[in-house]
């Protein structure tokens, strides 16, 4: 069956959107341009080291690798052109994020990656959605991208929104600033084993990651940094379980 000219269009818009993305990202570095990122500036106590930020090279590949191979998908759904125009929305916010890092503004900063987290929420329930109704999808190993930029996302979305907080002046006691920052680690944790009960190693994976990278960061707060190596290997293990059953590690293969 071949694919109607909407999907069409819009698979060729999600190429060319993901193409621009590293492009627009890597840039400013190329140039030597100032860019202020979350690993600079203000700090909370969700932050993350800076390396775990590395992760987006994966991502951004794996996005462009995602969009090149739906050209060669045979079997379509409305569920599947919905997915599409959510991640092609993502990748846009992506680039938005470029002109908004120039900058310290923290705010605008949670706005975009709120915007991203909408759009990859949306993306990953449509994607779902068809892999329910057609089965495994071909090049199925290429989904692994969606779902690791909506870990990325869910956990970074939580270190932006901190950041904004801090720039319109809502502070806390150092005692209740930890508290707070732990009850959001156990909630990222709580994120990662839900989807990785429900077929999503990667996911799992992706935010053990950034867990990790707050439990380096935050060594000196012994509350925050246990919390969050305690998540990250309740992950690893629930990731690597699925891992070696190969069938209930991710949705999509």
């Amino acid at each position: 069956m071949s694919a109607p000219a909407s999907l069409r269009y819009w698979r060729i818009a999600l190429l060319v959107v993901f193409l621009l993305v590293p492009i627009a990202n890597y840039l400013p570095i190329v140039l030597d341009i100032s860019q202020d990122r979350f690993t600079n500036g203000t700090e909370t106590r969700i932050d993350a080291a800076g390396y775990a930020f590395s992760i987006w090279g994966v991502i951004f590949l794996g996005m462009i690798l995602f969009a090149a191979f739906q050209f060669r998908t045979p079997r379509h759904t409305v569920h599947l052109v919905r997915a599409i125009r959510f991640l092609v929305v993502a990748g846009l916010a992506s680039i938005a994020f470029v002109p908004i890092s120039f900058g310290a503004n923290y705010l605008w900063g949670a706005v975009d990656l709120l915007w991203h987290l909408v759009a990859l929420l949306g993306a990953y329930v449509a994607l779902r959605a068809h892999v329910r109704e057609v089965g495994p999808p071909a090049y199925g190993w290429t989904w692994f991208a969606p779902s690791m930029y909506l870990g990325w996302i869910s956990a970074a979305t939580v270190i932006s929104t901190a950041l904004a907080l801090q720039q319109v002046g809502v502070t806390f006691a150092p005692p209740t600033e930890v508290a707070v920052a732990t009850g959001l680690v156990v909630v990222l944790t709580l994120l990662g084993i839900y989807l990785g009960l429900r077929r999503d190693g990667i996911y799992a994976f992706t935010v053990a990651w950034a867990l990790v990278g707050v439990a380096v960061e935050q060594q000196d707060a012994a509350l925050i940094s246990w919390a969050a190596s305690a998540g990250a290997m309740c992950l690893v293990i629930l990731g690597g379980a699925g891992l070696l059953s190969r069938r209930d590690f991710f949705y999509a293969t």
